[in-house]
């Protein structure tokens, strides 16, 4: 437990110098990120890959591979769990416009009786050539004032399992009273509490984090809509199906909507459309939208609806109906692109999913995704084994909660995989931040991961030595 917290100082409050924040539309990147005395220990200095957006860290165990993704996920999360009990001295990120932050964790005496130890966080945030403090004490639950079978009061989406032991509901975390008070502490009436300054919560927020942790495979939901009502253990492969079929839900309904849109304007726009399309571009595109529509039945978006009329159509085309012709080719392509980026991780879901698994197949629907035996029957996704339920969550994990610009913490991805899995896992990470735009920081003990992508590691070495960049794999 966090020990009794020093109050904040901030000379940051009396600067009067403008500070130049990044927004968060703007795109920054993790360059560079160091950290001193990790585990009282080591000393590491991590470089980011930034061209192909994927770093690889890997060492034995014990040498902080979680840590280091944990530290950096409470950095840029907002929470300061991590940043408070893992044992480090300095955690310093460097982002690609030049800029820095850094946090400093002091330990303090405070004398007695009784003498008490005090933690408290130290900010730096470098802006080009001026720097900007801000120390922050750790918040701890002798600040709260209620009891504590009133947390769940307050944060209905925590679900009480031991005296000091809290579940998320959404992400079926378990959260220990510390990390609890840490990151709802503004929902709670508390003693000596003051707000961190807008520019340390602008950059700590700057970088959109994910952490996809080794427990990946168990989440946790409420039966039914009671306040109180106890959560239901299901597993995430089942709660990702169902995420699914949400996301292509909310994909038809825009769908729907702009095509309501657009067809309420149809008449005039063929009325006062200036420039039909030549009849060689307008057959491209009425064949170029029948291969678009059947990709989207391929993958599930859509549903068949009667036989493909193109050659049809092609066949009568003519100088009367160009204007007409042109006005729907516009208006199909403009409806259909609503469908673009979901179908391209659809397909890529699919593909890489249904490469692997034997004798099983993933098909995707309104309500989600399922799976069929090779047989035709319909297979609940919890009956898959451990290993084939985490290549589906790390893949839907990665495909459809990363966003675009984020930073992908993900540990040991080997965990259950098949040894042919892991060498493959590697092409797909590729494809899906080609795709998705986004860094990740993978932390693996497997070189089967790695495969033959040295150049993208960092090995994490002994007590007090600096980080090797660009490791060969060791000689046999």
């Amino acid at each position: 437990m966090v020990a009794t917290p020093l109050l904040m100082t901030d000379n940051a409050k009396r600067m009067s110098t403008p500070i130049r924040i990044p927004r968060r539309e703007e795109v920054v990147r993790v360059r560079e990120i160091l950290v001193k005395g990790l585990f009282a220990r080591f000393d590491y200095q991590i470089p980011m890959n930034l061209d192909e957006r994927i770093t690889i860290i890997h060492g034995p165990n014990g040498f902080g591979k979680t840590a280091l993704l944990r530290l950096i996920a409470s950095l840029f999360g907002s929470t300061n769990a991590a940043l408070l009990l893992v044992p480090y001295t300095e955690l310093k990120v460097e982002f690609d416009n030049g800029h820095s932050i850094s946090v400093v964790k002091m330990n303090t005496v405070k004398e007695g009786p009784p003498e008490r130890h005090q933690l408290s966080l130290r900010f730096t945030y470098h802006n080009g050539s001026k720097a900007h403090h801000f120390t922050l004490s750790g918040r701890s639950p002798e600040q709260l004032e209620f009891p504590l079978h009133l947390i769940g009061e307050m944060v209905p989406e925590l679900d009480r399992e031991a005296p000091e032991l809290w579940r998320h509901l959404e992400t079926g975390e378990l959260l220990s009273l510390d990390e609890v008070v840490d990151r709802y502490w503004q929902r709670f009436p508390m003693k000596g509490t003051e707000e961190p300054p807008e520019w340390l919560k602008s950059v700590r927020q700057s970088i959109p984090i994910r952490f996809i942790r080794a427990e990946r495979l168990q989440a946790a939901a409420r039966r039914g809509r009671m306040r109180h009502a106890k959560p239901s253990p299901r597993r995430a492969v089942e709660l990702y199906a169902e995420e699914l079929g949400a996301i292509i839900k909310q994909t038809l309904t825009e769908y729907a909507a702009l095509s309501q849109s657009l067809d309420r304007t149809f008449p005039a726009r063929v009325v006062t459309h200036p420039s039909p399309l030549p009849m060689e571009k307008l057959q491209t595109a009425l064949r170029d939208i029948e291969a678009k529509r059947a990709r989207l039945v391929e993958a599930g978006l859509l549903e068949q609806k009667g036989e493909d009329t193109t050659a049809q159509v092609l066949q009568h085309v003519d100088a009367t109906n160009l204007p007409v012709l042109s006005v729907y080719v516009q208006d199909t392509h403009q409806k259909l692109s609503v469908f673009d980026e979901l179908m391209a991780k659809v397909e890529l879901f699919k593909r890489s999913i249904n490469e692997r698994f034997l004798y099983k197949q993933l098909f995707v629907g309104k309500e989600g995704f399922g799976f069929m035996t090779a047989e035709g029957q319909r297979l609940n996704p919890v009956s898959l084994s451990s290993g084939e339920q985490h290549e589906v969550v790390l893949l839907y994990e990665l495909l459809f909660k990363a966003t675009k610009n984020s930073l992908i913490l993900l540990d040991e991805p080997e965990i259950s995989l098949h040894v042919a899995w892991q060498e493959q896992f590697l092409s797909d990470l590729r494809a899906i931040t080609g795709l998705s735009q986004f860094d990740a920081i993978v932390a693996t003990h497997s070189p089967q991961i790695i495969s033959d992508r040295w150049d993208l590691t960092v090995e994490l070495k002994g007590p007090r030595h600096e980080v090797l960049a660009n490791t060969a794999p060791p000689s046999k």
